[in-house]
């Protein structure tokens, strides 16, 4: 009775393993690049801040005033869109490491199955020797009485 071979299906556990780590991997990739989008939108943005409140302090055109106005409003929006694709790609990042985890912890089940099971084929072969063992000596013992 040789048990069926796991082989195939611990294989298939890594590969889905495997999967789930490169989904992980790419899905943080584009987290960190939203993140630096987002910093530099937020750059961008003080540093309209700081040059409307110079322009101001210097004493500027009320045509340029609003230039300034529009392109804040612009930025703030595109900061929020950021955002709002960062908030998305974290809620990703998230659902990825748990199927991570949920593969992980599929193959490691599979490996501990397969672990008991070599155990109880091993045992059976040894109960199966020890019996033979058992046979060879009672015959061994017939003879020498006869």
């Amino acid at each position: 009775m040789k048990p069926f071979s796991m082989h195939a299906v611990l294989k298939y556990r890594k590969q889905l393993e495997d999967s789930a780590q490169q989904a992980l991997h790419q899905a943080l990739e584009a987290e960190m690049r939203l993140q630096e989008a987002v910093f530099r939108s937020e750059k961008e943005l003080v540093e309209l801040y700081t040059d409307l409140q110079q322009e101001q302090i210097q004493g500027t055109t009320v045509d340029r005033l609003r230039l300034f106005e529009s392109r804040i409003d612009l930025e703030r929006r595109e900061l929020e869109t950021r955002q709002k694709e960062l908030s998305k790609q974290q809620a990703q990042v998230a659902k990825k490491r748990q199927m991570l985890i949920k593969r992980s912890k599929d193959k490691k089940i599979i490996e501990k199955l397969r672990e008991q099971q070599n155990a109880a084929y091993a045992r059976f072969l040894e109960k199966k020797e020890l019996a033979m063992l058992d046979e060879i000596a009672v015959l061994a013992h017939e003879r020498k009485q006869h």
